[in-house]
């Protein structure tokens, strides 16, 4: 999960379920968030670079269509720029339905210290709620992203596990922490 700089729910920002027409501009901000913190992500820019414009509209629908597979985007109201997502879905082997995952938080830096991020999580943690059987809500972040890491416990995550090496990049390794949300 990448930076996301948040404190507290900002006043005014708009939180919606993204549909295909966003595909484009959630592709754009994914791209972003590739390039700007590699660390954070287990795609790689280049590789999501270049990808076929309809691939990439695929993805999207893979991702978000669905009545328990999501993506959300945040907009701050100067502009309507898309300026945060999150994806979230709930597993579908039997034996995992009652879990949930949060996955691609971003948050643009121009949006951070909004509360973006707080209003993207805090929007799919309720998703997850919705979901009748969800008891647990699980997420990885890079274990040096501060930021992200003080959101998330911040909303009641704790970490269950921490994955050395779990992403390799060029010049460094990522360590990963696992956490979780017990619904109760």
């Amino acid at each position: 999960m990448a930076p996301t700089g948040d404190r507290a729910p900002g006043a005014g920002v708009e939180v919606r379920r993204l549909v295909p027409s966003d595909a484009d501009a959630w592709w754009a901000l994914r791209l972003h968030a590739l390039r700007d913190h590699p660390g954070a992500f287990g795609a790689s820019y280049e590789e999501a670079r270049d990808r076929p414009v309809e691939e990439r509209r695929r993805d999207f629908v893979t991702r978000s269509g669905g009545p328990e597979r999501l993506i959300l985007g945040a907009c701050l109201p100067a502009g309507g720029a898309l300026a945060g997502s999150v994806g979230c879905l709930r597993q579908d082997w039997p034996k995992e339905r009652h879990k949930a995952y949060i996955w691609g938080m971003y948050v643009a830096p121009e949006a951070r210290g909004r509360g973006v991020g707080q209003a993207l999580l805090d929007a799919a943690v309720e998703q997850a709620r919705r979901w009748e059987g969800v008891e647990q809500v699980h997420l990885a972040v890079a274990a040096d992203n501060d930021a992200a890491r003080r959101l998330y416990r911040g909303a009641g995550f704790v970490v269950w596990g921490r994955e050395p090496h779990a992403l390799k990049l060029p010049d460094r390794y990522v360590d990963e922490e696992h956490m979780v949300l017990v619904l109760a």
